[in-house]
């Protein structure tokens, strides 16, 4: 069981082809992400909805669950001021909430 859920409604699912790194010359393998909509309540208990890209192993099923809502087991990290979002196991455990009602 995952400690953190990213909860969130399938927007998009694309493909990004393999790239080179202009200073260090490393091959960048192509991935596929998917962007979840998710909704975050702030202190003063207004909403901001942000839009989150996870890679993912394999982007079929996703693709199948477009506008539908989803729950992702998600790691974080930050990075500067940012928070990187990534999916576990390859996004391969991720929840229909639609079938799980």
């Amino acid at each position: 069981m995952s400690m953190l859920t990213l909860n969130g409604v399938v927007i998009n699912v694309y493909d990004t082809a393999q790239s080179t790194d202009k200073k260090t010359g490393e091959i960048r393998p192509a991935v596929t992400r998917v962007q979840i909509q998710a909704e975050n309540t702030l202190e003063n208990g207004q909403k901001r909805v942000e839009m989150i890209s996870l890679k993912v192993a394999n982007g079929d099923p996703f693709r199948k669950l477009l506008n539908r809502p989803v729950r992702v087991p998600v790691g974080v990290f930050a990075s500067g001021s940012s928070l990187i979002y990534y999916a576990l196991n390859g996004g391969s455990n991720f929840i229909d909430e639609k079938s799980a009602a």
